[in-house]
């Protein structure tokens, strides 16, 4: 498979467009009047932009989920080539007056926004640096992405690396749909993927057996346990954060955690470390009092290995179903329909698959449509698989411009078909499937005309995840489950019995959840604001979070993509901070009228169609009349403190 290159697109014709757009304000800046606006600044940059980015993405995405060697030697050779664009982009100082100098123009609204905030880019980007240290910030900007890159790459070959063939009778507690999943004409396959992984340590009655699984996956990509030396990610990591703190000084803040929150809501670390604080303090009480329960019911002492498989049997014990009742009622195909009526009847937006030859054959193309025609796509690529990263996530192949409509990747690595079987989801898998579609839903559904600020682009990254964490909340209505389910043999939708289960259950441990997300965030912006070794950063934050001690061999941190293989540096708290913003907004709705509602509409109107083309907060407080507090996202998680 050959890396996609474009014939049109040449280094010389961006440094043509530079000139084209600059010359003009060179020409006048020392006159009266200036030939600057709006269509001869913003819009070549629009159309560049749009252009190499049809190429980057899907690059960056066939790396991600077809990975091979050959591929990946040939993607890293793009990486310094469009890490040199964007560096010459943003340190473009002619540029950026030319930017400047628009503000004094007739500009509306979203136009007014979108220069402000590109300025504060240019100034984010190193344009003010000279000489020496300008070139200095290029090249850590390049050794970064290919840093980040091997980083992604030492996980991947890390998971693959390990598997273990085993009996049924070692398997035992496994039923015959986890089962399936793992059965070869060997025996049983176990892996480290994700869904294989989960099972193992949900199901499995050996200890022994769970122990050995939770140690090959805890120190994937490290100097530890099963992994190759040559996939230990520890060297990459310390670069990394080395290379974030010094470019950071090099744009004068005292570190890489200031640098980051800069562009987002927040207005600085020490914000970011009290909102954690407070999280922490007022759901701990709740946490320690989930994991005597816990402890009591396992009747042992706990150890890592142990926590997935007592606490579903707990689960069961309390609740009265087991997850495998679950899956039966949520095959594949009712699931996509279910999925697709909830959005439409949200938003008005119908959605259907088209047939399209792709990457590969699980890979399936969706075409959105409201009344004026088709309006996007989601490339859907549904199914773990070896070669492919693990997690989930919502990319974007293109934005709208001109006569091209937005087109959106989701990815997520759900259970497969298997033995004539579909594809049956646990229940968090379809919570993780709305997710992903609400953020192509915050991609598609914008009205912005502008490419650099439509859909999820110039969003801040502590609002991106509202829309996404919006929809999982959509997954607890009775209407919706009603869509969703259908039994795969028998058709029958989810009886209510088992309905009024999940939602007794929604809030099971989610004192334990919210320490354990907490723990992550905390971890992340402590780490980027100190220069000590990031593994006695987690030490320290733990004394604060943890209720348990971990494990010698555990290296979570060198398989932590979202930080170091992705775009969460001193940002991890977003998930947090987006969630007060979605239980607020998903509790204003259902308190005025729920799904199809007026209320709901202007969800779509004031958050999903105007992405980034205007202040995200002030937009929040359009749709919801005031600022969201705290309390809100407690109540939604059951925690009472």
């Amino acid at each position: 498979m050959n890396v996609n290159r474009s014939p049109d697109f040449q280094p010389t014709k961006l440094e043509k467009t530079i000139n084209k757009i600059t010359s003009k304000g060179l020409l006048v800046a020392n006159s009266a009047s200036h030939g600057d606006d709006w269509t001869s600044v913003v819009e070549p940059l629009d159309k560049i932009e749009h252009e190499l980015g049809q190429q980057t993405s899907v690059n960056s995405h066939l790396n991600s989920v077809m990975f091979s060697e050959e591929f990946n030697a040939e993607y890293k050779k793009t990486l310094p080539l469009i890490s040199n664009y964007y560096s010459e982009i943003g340190t473009n100082k002619s540029l950026y007056n030319a930017f400047q100098r628009l503000q004094n123009t007739e500009l509306n609204a979203q136009q007014t926004h979108i220069v402000k905030e590109s300025i504060q880019s240019f100034e984010l980007s190193g344009v003010a640096l000279e000489g020496e240290e300008s070139d200095r910030f290029k090249a850590i900007q390049e050794e970064l992405s290919l840093l980040s890159n091997q980083f992604s790459k030492n996980v991947l070959q890390s998971t693959n690396e390990w598997e273990k063939t085993v009996t049924v009778e070692q398997l035992s507690g496994y039923s015959e749909s986890e089962l399936a999943k793992v059965m070869t004409s060997d025996g049983c396959c176990l892996n480290l993927q994700i869904p294989v992984y989960i099972d193992v340590m949900t199901y499995a009655d050996s200890r022994s057996l769970r122990e050995e699984v939770y140690r090959a996956y805890i120190s994937r990509a490290s100097d530890v346990g099963h992994t190759s030396k040559e996939f230990d990610n520890r060297g990459v990591m310390n670069d990394i954060l080395r290379l974030r703190s010094e470019l950071a000084e090099l744009l004068g803040f005292r570190n890489y955690a200031e640098l980051s929150v800069e562009p987002k809501m927040v207005n600085s670390p020490a914000e970011v470390v009290d909102f954690l604080d407070e999280l922490v303090a007022r759901s701990k009480a709740q946490a320690i009092s989930e994991l005597e329960e816990l402890q009591i019911f396992a009747g042992q002492e706990l150890a890592p290995w142990d926590l997935m498989y007592y606490s579903e049997k707990l689960k069961q014990q309390k609740f009265g179903y087991k997850r495998s009742d679950l899956t039966p009622y949520f095959p594949e195909e009712s699931v996509l329909n279910g999925l697709f009526s909830t959005i439409e009847m949200l938003y008005g937006i119908g959605i259907s698959p088209v047939s399209e030859t792709t990457y590969h054959d699980d890979v399936k193309v969706l075409e959105l449509s409201d009344a004026s025609g088709a309006i996007g796509r989601i490339i859907l690529d549904t199914y773990a698989r070896e070669n492919k990263r693990g997690g989930a996530w919502m990319s974007d192949y293109q934005g709208p411009y001109k006569d091209c409509l937005p087109v959106a990747f989701v990815v997520c690595n759900l259970n497969s078909p298997t033995d004539g079987k579909p594809a049956l989801f646990e229940f968090d898998e379809i919570v993780t499937l709305f997710h992903e579609f609400g953020h192509a839903l915050h991609h598609i559904l914008t009205k912005v005309p502008f490419p650099c600020a439509a859909g999820i682009n110039g969003v801040p990254w502590d609002g991106v995840e509202l829309p996404s964490q919006y929809m999982e909340f959509y997954c607890y209505e009775k209407e919706v489950i009603n869509c969703l389910s259908g039994h795969w043999k028998t058709g029958e939708t989810l009886p209510e019995e088992l309905f009024e289960k999940i939602v007794a259950s929604k809030n099971f441990q989610s004192g334990l959840q919210m320490l354990r997300q907490c723990e992550f965030a905390l971890w992340d912006v402590h780490t980027h604001m100190t220069d000590n070794d990031t593994y006695d950063v987690l030490s320290d934050v733990r004394e604060k979070t943890s209720l348990m001690p971990i494990i010698d061999e555990n290296r979570f941190l060198n398989s932590f993509s979202h930080i170091f293989g992705g775009g969460y540096a001193a940002g991890y708290y977003s998930y947090k901070w987006a969630e007060v913003l979605a239980a607020d907004a998903y509790d204003y709705v259902i308190q005025n009228g729920g799904i199809g509602s007026k209320v709901a509409e202007q969800f779509r109107e004031c958050i999903l169609e105007v992405g980034g083309s205007l202040d995200f907060i002030q937009q929040y407080k359009k749709f919801r009349g005031k600022k969201p507090e705290i309390d809100g996202l407690l109540r939604a998680s059951g925690i009472t403190q």
